[in-house]
């Protein structure tokens, strides 16, 4: 009886095998579905490293990275990452004992097909794929979110710059201050001691070239407070080829002898500028060019020339009307650039130095003066064939041009003048250049002091001179005061600091005229009969 139940237990058995083969079988097709649908929906790139190569790509990936999953099967794992992340990545990887790359992240890029770059967020575990072991790679787009951060750190980078630009600028107004009173005695001084020396003589030339000196040391302060904003630009017409030669000289005392200094400067005409910043934008770039070749022996090429420009060719002079232009060029023979960096090379705070060597600030104001001069500042460049920067500005018209008035003689007194200044020496110099105009001078080194002094005898006096910045009271409260005693007394701001006064408020206390630190004869001489003669 047990022989014949026998079959029917094994069709029994197999029945219920192949009905769990087909269980399963549909169980691991619904399981299949739901990886295909999650993986292919899926938001984020996801590739299956396996055997070498690359077995899986959902379209997330294909569209990431622009490979389809035939061309992505002949590559390696390292291959679209980018070059400079493939280390990190290599030195983690193990082929054969996946184990190293479980469950590690990185945030790095990636290169496209058509060579473009990426940053993702990627993402590897290790897990069983069709009954082997695999890499299982996810990859999320953050491109957007790294330029977000990007953006933030270069414009939290221009906040600090911005501040402590603002910080320099307040302490060079400051130094420019105190300076000018050291120029005042340098000028003052010299200008008196001329005044007793014979025609011609040799202390006569050789002072001479000591007011010369200080002169040009009264522009370069002039150059820190235009950077420190407390000065205003004034565009006159100039014949800058004898500011290039200027600027050229002092210059050329700087750099190492194994800089060729090779110059071709022509008389070009008149431009409409301000000296102070076109010896500035001459400077700026013949730095730059030096540090360009500093650590090699270079040629620095200067030239200036007149050019006609014309409307024919609108592309090689971009912004310019037609007409005559000099054209200022100064080229290297440095390690030149790319074009990337040509792209930005006039873009604030974008610097190639070392970190600590450049705040990117020169070249912005050097296209900043061009741009306010009407000019235009090209560049060409190439990897190790160095640089040439072109500065075009409009040539003023002959018809506008003036001639030179003559010069002034100075203008001599005999008033009772009222000077004040907190620096000795300062009102010691003074006080010898007024009388030397012919003025009769009671002097005081402090504003308390000369508000009394005035207090106990104001009808003595027939003008104030004073200095703007002073401890205890400034010079334009100290002139308020004055003017509430004697209202009709003429009051001479002196001031190296421009932007402390403001001028239209000054005049409507009654401050009849301003002159500019660092003081000379002439400059007295001048502002005291403007005012007097009104």
């Amino acid at each position: 009886m047990a022989q014949k139940k026998l079959p029917e237990n094994n069709c029994s058995y197999q029945k219920h095998l192949e009905a769990e083969v087909e269980k399963r079988t549909k169980d691991l097709i619904k399981s299949e579905k739901k990886f295909r649908a999650f993986t292919e929906l899926a938001p984020v790139a996801i590739i299956i490293f396996q055997d070498n190569k690359w077995v899986y790509a959902n379209p997330a990936a294909e569209q990431m990275t622009g490979y389809n999953l035939d061309e992505l099967s002949s590559m390696g794992f390292l291959d679209f990452i980018h070059p400079e992340y493939r280390k990190l990545l290599s030195s983690k990887r193990d082929t054969k004992k996946h184990t190293d790359l479980t469950g590690n992240r990185y945030e790095l890029k990636i290169q496209t097909k058509n060579n473009s770059e990426l940053w993702v967020d990627l993402q590897t575990q290790v897990i069983e794929y069709e009954e082997k072991d695999a890499i299982f790679v996810t990859a999320m787009n953050i491109t957007d979110q790294k330029e977000t951060e990007t953006e933030k750190e270069r414009l939290e980078t221009q906040l600090r710059q911005a501040h402590k630009m603002e910080s320099i600028g307040t302490l060079a107004g400051g130094i420019a201050h105190d300076f000018n009173n050291i120029l005042s005695s340098v000028i003052g001084y010299t200008e008196l001691t001329l005044t007793d020396l014979p025609h011609n003589s040799m202390a006569k030339n050789n002072l001479e070239g000591v007011l010369k000196a200080g002169r040009r040391a009264k522009d370069l302060v002039s150059q820190i407070l235009t950077f420190s904003r407390q000065s205003e630009q004034v565009h006159v017409p100039v014949q800058i080829h004898l500011i290039v030669k200027e600027a050229l000289k002092l210059l050329r005392s700087s750099l190492p002898t194994t800089i060729d200094m090779r110059l071709n400067i022509h008389n070009a005409g008149h431009v409409l500028a301000d000296p102070t910043q076109i010896h500035q934008v001459i400077i700026n770039l013949c730095t730059n060019a030096f540090h360009a070749m500093q650590d090699e022996t270079g040629v620095l090429d200067i030239t200036l020339s007149p050019i006609e420009i014309n409307t024919s060719n609108p592309v090689k002079y971009p912004d310019l009307p037609p007409g005559r232009h000099v054209k200022l060029q100064v080229s290297d023979s440095g390690h030149g650039m790319s074009k990337p960096v040509i792209h930005r090379i006039f873009d604030p705070y974008f610097t190639t130095k070392e970190k600590g060597k450049g705040t990117g600030l020169g070249l912005a104001v050097v296209h900043g003066i061009v741009k306010s001069h009407k000019g235009s500042i090209t560049v060409n460049s190439e990897i190790g064939k160095g640089s040439v920067f072109s500065v075009y500005l409009p040539v003023v018209d002959q018809a506008v041009l003036k001639k030179e008035p003559r010069e002034r003689p100075l203008l001599k007194g005999k008033e009772n003048i009222l000077l004040v200044d907190d620096e000795q020496e300062i009102v010691e110099i003074e006080k010898q250049m007024l009388e030397y105009l012919g003025y009769y001078v009671t002097a005081c080194t402090g504003s308390e002091k000369a508000l009394e002094t005035f207090q106990n005898c104001s009808k003595a006096f027939d003008m104030v001179i004073t200095d703007m910045t002073m401890p205890n009271m400034t010079g334009d409260k100290l002139a308020k005061e004055i003017i509430k005693i004697q209202p009709d007394i003429p009051v001479i701001l002196c001031t190296g600091f421009n932007e402390q006064v403001d001028k239209e408020k000054a005049e409507n206390l009654g401050i009849k005229g301003f002159i500019m630190k660092p003081l000379s004869i002439k400059d007295i001489s001048f502002a005291i009969r403007d005012v007097l003669d009104e």
